[in-house]
């Protein structure tokens, strides 16, 4: 008799074993039918995380200190089964020359195999469960809850030293309301949303010595902070074996950016080098939010290779995801792939502070650091989007700020309240209307793709210059990148009518209610921002 436990388990398990190494299969599968099973120190597969990844950086080692799967077999059509991971840790590097090949050369042996081994798992599923099964497994993996406590991240790069810690991170299955749950998928339009929740995310940048010691650990630049990111995939048959929408939110309410003087040079070169930094070229198979499973799974279809070479289509292959269920025949259902990536932050502060290392005598002779406040920059109801859709030729951004406000500290700081502020603004009456539209608009839950258009007069009677400024009363601008068209008198054919004129770029900036205060203060501000560089 055939019995789930001996077809699932194999599954779960080279998931797992695709990504850390000897792990033992024999052991493992006779605790996971008891429902659950532990690992110690696991080494990970760097090649493989490079390669799935796509990262800029170079991994130089991985380690996982304990890892567990948890199944409830008793109530696998109502409960997920959850990967535990227990401390993370990896260590990273910029890649040379050597590197960048040794990962072309696997990323084209990669693409070499996927069709071998797509096949293969196809005829090993059919010869053992049926088409019952297999749509049983695809929602037993498609609702993996991934759960992460405290991963460590350290890059060294000459004298700068990066250390990221996240306390705990999430990744499930969502409902149509953003909220974790067991989801089936529509047969007739398929709509994939996943969450990913990071809670306590703290950054530090430090300097070292030429020993390669760190003297004196600085406040990190960025402290506890917590991310909600959504991703929603749908699919249909006009699109073929491909997502038709993809998008992607980042949302976070607070963001407390803290930088001194010492800081701010290591900073600056950082962001440098980020914008330097390229991830390996890829084909149009090997992008993919969706690992499949059987054939019935669709992969998400890559953007152009132009996009693909930005900063910005790597951030799409930072999101993990598991695989979903087929899209039916529909003939509503638009032809096209669209891209949509938004970042929006309710709050975002930015405090710059001298910093001096001194000797405090004391206590000992030891050496701390002295901070000094100077400025602080608070930005409200910020966003910027992105969305491309492939086969028109079409590309727009869109960004904008709700609200501002710039003041000296310390020393520096007015006694006159009407004398305190550099910069500041009206406060905006729609605290929420910057996610307006977004995947975390509450009002705005139905996913189709009314929000995007790929025709010009229709975009812009969408966002009008109202709409803009009511998202953010402060300050807005799109850029649209389209392919434009004109009729064409000596066409025969109807297809032949409109004649091809070229890409067409259209800016908008939209401002108002920004306050500039030319005070005593603001007088003092260069003379205090040039002492952030003695």
């Amino acid at each position: 008799m055939f019995k789930l436990e001996s077809y699932l388990t194999p599954i779960l398990l080279n998931y797992v074993a695709k990504y850390v190494k000897n792990l033992r299969d024999e052991d493992a599968q006779i605790s996971l039918w008891a429902g659950a099973v532990t690992f110690q120190n696991l080494e990970l597969r760097l090649d493989v995380l490079e390669q799935e990844l796509n990262l800029p950086i170079e991994l130089v080692s991985g380690h996982i200190h304990e890892l567990s799967i948890l199944v409830p077999w008793t109530k696998l059509t109502s409960e997920p089964v959850r990967i535990e991971i227990n401390t993370i840790e990896f260590v990273a590097k910029l890649p040379n020359e050597e590197s960048k090949q040794r990962r072309a050369s696997l990323l084209h042996e990669q693409r070499r195999k996927r069709k071998t081994d797509v096949t293969s798992d196809e005829q090993q599923q059919h010869a053992s469960g049926g088409a019952t099964t297999s749509g049983l497994v695809n929602k037993i993996i498609n609702n993996i809850n991934l759960q992460c406590h405290n991963i460590i991240l350290k890059y060294v790069e000459d004298d700068i030293v990066v250390s990221m810690n996240v306390q705990y991170l999430n990744f499930c299955a969502a409902d149509e309301k953003w909220q974790q749950a067991m989801v089936d998928a529509n047969p007739v339009n398929v709509f994939i949303r996943k969450l990913l929740q990071v809670s306590d995310l703290t950054i530090c940048l430090d300097k070292r010595n030429t020993a390669g010691r760190i003297e004196v650990c600085q406040e990190p630049v960025l402290y506890r902070c917590t991310l909600e990111v959504r991703v929603l995939l749908k699919y249909n048959a006009n699109t073929v074996s491909t997502s038709s929408t993809t998008r992607i939110g980042v949302f976070t309410k607070s963001l407390d950016i803290n930088v001194s003087s010492l800081q701010l040079p290591m900073a600056m070169r950082l962001v440098k080098m980020l914008l330097e930094l390229k991830p390996a070229a890829m084909e149009e198979d090997t992008f993919s939010l969706v690992e499949p499973v059987d054939s019935g799974n669709v992969p998400v279809s890559p953007p152009s290779n132009e996009a693909s070479s930005s900063m910005l289509w790597w951030a799409w292959n930072l999101l993990p995801s598991f695989e979903s269920a087929p899209a039916a025949v529909t003939d509503e259902d638009p032809i096209g792939h669209s891209f949509d990536i938004g970042v929006y932050a309710e709050e975002l502060n930015f405090q710059l502070k001298n910093s001096e290392l001194i000797t405090d005598q004391a206590m000992g002779g030891i050496k701390r650091i002295r901070y000094t406040p100077i400025l602080r920059i608070s930005l409200g109801g910020i966003y910027y989007e992105r969305s491309q859709l492939k086969e028109n030729d079409w590309t727009n951004v869109r960004a904008g700020l709700s609200s501002i406000c710039m003041e000296p500290l310390g020393v520096y700081r007015s006694d006159d309240p009407m004398d305190r502020s550099l910069v500041n603004t009206k406060e905006f009456l729609n605290e929420r209307a910057f996610i307006d539209k977004s995947l975390f608009d509450e009002q705005y839950m139905f996913a189709d793709r009314t929000w995007c258009s790929s025709n010009h007069d229709d975009y812009f009677a969408r966002n009008t210059d109202e709409y803009m400024l009511f998202r953010s009363p402060v300050l807005a601008f799109d850029i649209v990148e389209c392919r434009a068209v004109r009729p064409s008198k000596s066409a025969a054919s109807s297809e032949a009518q409109m004649r091809d004129m070229g890409l067409r770029v259209k800016y908008r900036v939209l401002s108002a209610g920004i306050t500039f205060h030319f005070s005593q203060s603001f007088l003092q501000s260069p003379k205090l921002m040039a002492s952030t560089h003695q």
